[in-house]
């Protein structure tokens, strides 16, 4: 509620400072009355008017007029759905009796160019597989920041935010240079586009490999002065917790572990009877899940504004933002502590004069990541429950004998810090005595762009700079105590602690600690020579000549990755119907010897609008369709691990072996053979597109089919070298892989009076193949030639063992002593061994399938917005120890459905051992599920007051809003992929918020 009130007062402060921001001086107050009407001089009605650089606006009535009260005299802006936008002069507007506006044209409108590498295209000119999004209008209905959540499930091809084609992550460039997303609020992006195939990606070279995911940041509009401010309030609730057993239950259980390896039982059933009903301190079971150590909810808020706008001169936007995260945890130090990241953003775009112009853009994110001492997470799902109490009451304390002089360190002087000899530190005595840790990060960012306007010289010509600087740093800062923990002597006869053995020592310094620093620097440039230029307007010609480098460093890694290529672009279209595009790179790579560093990669990309052709005439349904068919061939550096691998090198001290191992000799062993041959990696593609608009603009449809592949993939290759040339094989082109799909985009539109509908899909199907590898498996089954790139290999589980004879009549496993209730495996190649040469294909990592469904529901004000992502065809594998439990692990709920001699017939899961089992616990068929799910991502429900109101509050628009995040999962594994075990939870959440604009 304080959070709430906060904000409520927050914004109340705000609002007569903005509304104020909006008044004009009443003693300098003239009058401006016009009526702005379309090309047949038809009244336009709501069309937005601004003057005085956006200070005063208005808007025009159903007669299409308007009266604005304005200072001075100044141009006009004016703005209105379906229209080109125009700025009439002072001097202009004065002789005219109305203010006409353009029709936009379809797909070559001021609102749709589209940011394509290093430049702009109208929609209408696209050649390649392009996909965009539009945030400003995702704002309206959906007011996540997270870009990576933005993009889930809403582009074509996309797999989650990393996967592109099922073939491998994007490279992410913000305003010129390849960057990272995770601290840029989607409030401050203009427009994501994302470059699918070789035609549209390959400007960006060697790391554009798999395509490119291209941000544009928000940039202020000249005579429009515009600021919003956005700020909610909500709360977050684990979606799952790992549930382990009770003390009485892991004894038991552990006993019977035991018995099951042939070994006598360690709890007597006395004890453990102690455990189930006795004192909780005394015969501790500690729930680190529980309410006791984790709040049901923690608290989230974020508040942000942005303003911009400036002339024809100078022009700006800027992004003031702060959210605060608090804690899951209920005690100690962690029940206050509370992260908080404050963000800054200014671009500035400055006129030089008539043929120079500049942009400087700075960024400015600090973020402090608050915690507790020690890892609780990793503790809690590794901490069996009887080990310890980690309070001990003193009331419990007998305090005639004295024992509790001197003690320093309680809690609240109610509680001493528990332990043992073995766990002297754990993870609520540090949370309460350990101190704290600040993850601390800070990232800076500068671009600065020139542009000069060649026309005079030669018309339509132009060249662009562009400088691009970040710096992030990331180090730990903390508090360091040590401090006592107490292990109790309980008296025999009643629950007293009459004694208490300490360990370490209380010490608080209170001196700040920094450590773990790390550093990353990115560095890019590039110059570029642009054409832009239409005769007779039928023949558009547009050209680039471009230099591009970067250079991406981190702490320790004393090469870095560097980037650089010349690039080259021609385009040409006819009557903006037979459109043709040529984009090539001549990279450059660090990675390769001399005389292979550099390499040329062409492509070509054509376009034919079939509407616009008369055969077309009679189809009456399609509004607009686009056939697209492009090819490339990009070589690349993107998947060469290592700078040296071209070199013969030697490192360390070793032996040889030759004449069958009979002979050795020590020396300085190779670590690999050189190999001045070793070139590029290749990805070779054609993407067949189709374009489409149907029934009058209410269905539109973006289809592509694709196939790659990646060949010349450099590795080591033993099958070409005798087994003894070992250390000395170089590495080489060898290997093959190839992909092939489809990716679909549907939008569709409907309205019916108040009522309107939008309702969105994507989806993607995609295969692939390993065409070519090194392998050197004894049985062909496990080769993964001929099998898709993702492809599951390990053992084929024919259940459990039921009993010895079952045991003695099958083929002998060679994982280990196996005893009923042990998996058995199939013996693929009938040698009568189980082992590493009968694994086969067991499933796939990655989804073949995968789609994404939005809707928006429009009644008047009131707007319901929903989207989801899905996946289908994959695999998953239980792995980890709360799946896979033996030896000394801590017990979880899961394994209850464990094999025992009683529930032979109905057991799922193998028999306990508390020794480790290596049969049981790999990689195998009865480890794996069906990965398909369905996630609905966002749900908000969004209320936008009439104008009317918001005028009389001094506001331009006022929304209110409830949002929910990762609402639901479909799936019959929900249970486990929404667990997280010895990591912080996976959230759900909702909130509440507020949208302003003045």
């Amino acid at each position: 509620m304080k959070k709430i009130y906060w904000y409520l007062s927050y914004m109340l402060m705000l609002w007569p400072v903005m509304a104020e921001a909006q008044k004009m001086p009443a003693a300098t107050t003239m009058t401006i009355e016009s009526v702005v009407v379309d090309e047949n001089g038809s009244p336009i009605a709501g069309a937005l008017v601004y003057a005085n650089e956006g200070i005063a606006s208005t808007k025009t009535d159903a007669q299409g007029k308007f009266i604005l009260l304005t200072p001075e005299l100044s141009d006009l802006l004016v703005e209105a759905p379906g229209y080109e936008s125009e700025v009439f002069s002072a001097d202009k507007y004065r002789n005219l009796e109305t203010l006409p506006l353009k029709k936009s044209r379809f797909l070559y409108g001021q609102k749709d160019l589209v940011n394509v590498a290093f430049g702009k295209v109208k929609q209408g000119d696209l050649v390649n597989a392009v996909s965009i999004l539009d945030p400003v209008e995702l704002r309206k209905l959906d007011n996540t920041q997270s870009v990576t959540s933005a993009i889930t499930g809403m582009i074509p091809g996309l797999i989650g935010s990393t996967n592109l084609r099922g073939i491998g992550a994007p490279l992410f460039v913000v305003d010129g240079l390849p960057r990272d997303v995770s601290t840029l609020n989607l409030s401050e992006i203009e427009q994501i586009t994302v470059l699918k195939d070789i035609n549209s990606a390959i400007l960006y070279g060697n790391d554009a490999v798999n395509g490119v995911v291209l941000i544009t940041t928000r940039r202020g509009q000249p005579l429009k002065k515009q600021v919003n401010a956005i700020m909610h309030y909500g709360m977050s609730a684990p979606s799952a917790l790992p549930e382990y057993l009770p003390s009485a239950q892991y004894m038991e259980l552990y006993n019977e572990a035991r018995k099951n390896d042939g070994l006598g039982i360690q709890f007597a059933p006395e004890l453990i009877g102690q455990y189930r009903t006795g004192n909780k301190y005394r015969y501790p079971s500690v729930d680190y899940y529980s309410d006791e150590y984790l709040k049901n909810v923690r608290p989230f808020s974020r508040a942000m504004v942005d303003f911009s706008g400036g002339n024809h001169v100078a022009s700006y936007y800027t992004n003031v933002g702060w959210s605060q995260t608090g804690s899951l945890y209920n005690f100690g130090e962690g029940k206050s502590l509370k992260s908080n990241v404050f963000n800054v953003r200014g671009n500035i775009d400055l006129k030089v004069n008539r043929w120079i112009k500049s942009a400087m853009d700075a960024v400015v994110v600090l973020n402090n990541a608050n915690s507790p001492a020690g890892d609780y997470f990793t503790n809690a799902a590794t901490l069996r429950p009887h080990l310890f109490s980690p309070l001990l009451p003193i009331s419990m304390i007998d305090p005639e004998n004295g024992i509790l002089q001197g003690r320093k360190n309680d809690i609240n002087d109610t509680y001493l810090l528990g332990g043992a000899n073995n766990y002297l530190t754990n993870p609520i005595a540090s949370s309460y005595s350990g101190g704290t840790n600040r993850r601390v990060q800070r990232n800076f960012s500068f671009n600065n762009r020139i542009d000069f306007d060649l026309g005079r010289s030669v018309k339509g010509l132009a060249f662009h700079t562009n400088l691009s600087f970040d710096y992030l740093t990331l180090y730990d800062q903390s508090i360091s105590n040590t401090y006592a923990v107490y292990a109790p002597i309980w008296s025999p006869t009643e629950d007293k602690i009459t004694g208490l053995t300490k360990f370490g020592e209380d010490v608080r310094t209170g001196t700040q600690n920094v450590g773990n620093a790390s550093y990353r620097r990115r560095i890019g440039f590039y110059g570029m020579l642009d054409y832009d230029r239409t005769f007779n307007e039928e023949h558009h010609f547009s050209g680039s000549l471009l230099a591009f480098a970067t250079n991406d460093k981190v702490q320790s890694d004393w090469q870095g990755s560097k980037n650089a290529n010349l690039g080259l672009r021609i385009a040409y279209g006819f009557r903006n119907k037979y459109l043709v595009d040529f984009s090539g790179a001549y990279v450059n790579s660090v990675k390769l010897p001399e005389g292979n560093r550099t390499a040329f990669s062409p492509s070509l990309g054509v376009a034919w609008v079939l509407s616009s052709e008369e055969f077309m005439s009679s189809a009456s349904f399609v509004d607009y369709l686009k056939v697209r068919l492009s090819a490339g061939s990009m070589n690349s550096d993107y998947g060469i691990t290592g700078v040296y691998n071209y070199d013969e090198r030697y490192g360390g001290s070793g032996s040889y072996t030759w004449y069958e191992g009979t002979r050795s000799r020590a020396g300085v062993v190779p670590v690999n053979g050189g190999n001045p041959n070793l070139a590029f990696e290749k990805r070779n593609e054609i993407n067949f597109g189709v374009e489409s608009v149907l029934f009058k603009n209410r269905l539109s449809v973006n289809a592509n089919v694709f196939t790659s592949a990646y060949s010349d993939q450099i590795t080591r290759p033993q099958t070409l070298y005798p087994n003894y040339f070992s250390t000395f094989i170089p590495y080489r082109n060898f290997e093959r892989t190839t992909y092939r799909g489809v990716d679909l985009g549907l939008s569709y539109r409907e309205r019916w009076g108040d009522f309107s509908l939008t309702f969105g899909a994507n989806m993607l199907l995609a295969g692939s193949k390993v065409t070519k590898k090194d392998e050197l498996y004894a049985v062909s089954t496990r080769n993964r030639t001929g099998h898709p790139v993702d492809a599951m290999f390990g053992m084929e589980s024919e259940g459990l063992f039921a009993s010895t004879a079952d045991i003695e009549g099958h083929a002998l496993q060679a994982f280990g002593t196996v005893k009923p209730g042990d998996i058995k495996y199939k013996d693929q190649n009938g040698d009568g061994i189980v082992d590493a040469n009968d694994e086969v294909r067991i499933g796939r990592s990655l989804a073949p399938f995968s789609y994404g469904l939005n809707v928006r529901l429009s009644y008047k004000n009131l707007s319901l917005f929903a989207r989801g992502n899905g996946r289908a065809g994959s695999d998953g594998m239980l792995s980890n120890n709360y799946f896979w439990v033996d030896g000394d692990d801590k017990y979880s709920a899961f394994i209850l459905d464990r094999w025992t001699e009683a529930t032979a017939a109905t057991a799922t899961l193998p028999r306990l051992s508390s020794i480790a089992n290596t049969n049981n616990y790999r990689g195998s068929s009865f480890w794996l599920y069906r990965d398909n799910f369905f996630t609905v991502d966002r749900v908000q429900l969004t209320y936008e007051f009439p104008d009317a109101l918001a005028g009389k509050l001094k506001m331009k628009r006022l929304s209110v809003f409830a949002d929910a995040s990762n609402l639901v999962m479909l799936s019959k594994v929900r249970h486990i992929k929404e667990l997280n075990i010895g990591a912080e939870p996976q959230f759900r959440s909702y909130s509440l918020g507020l949208n302003v604009s003045f």
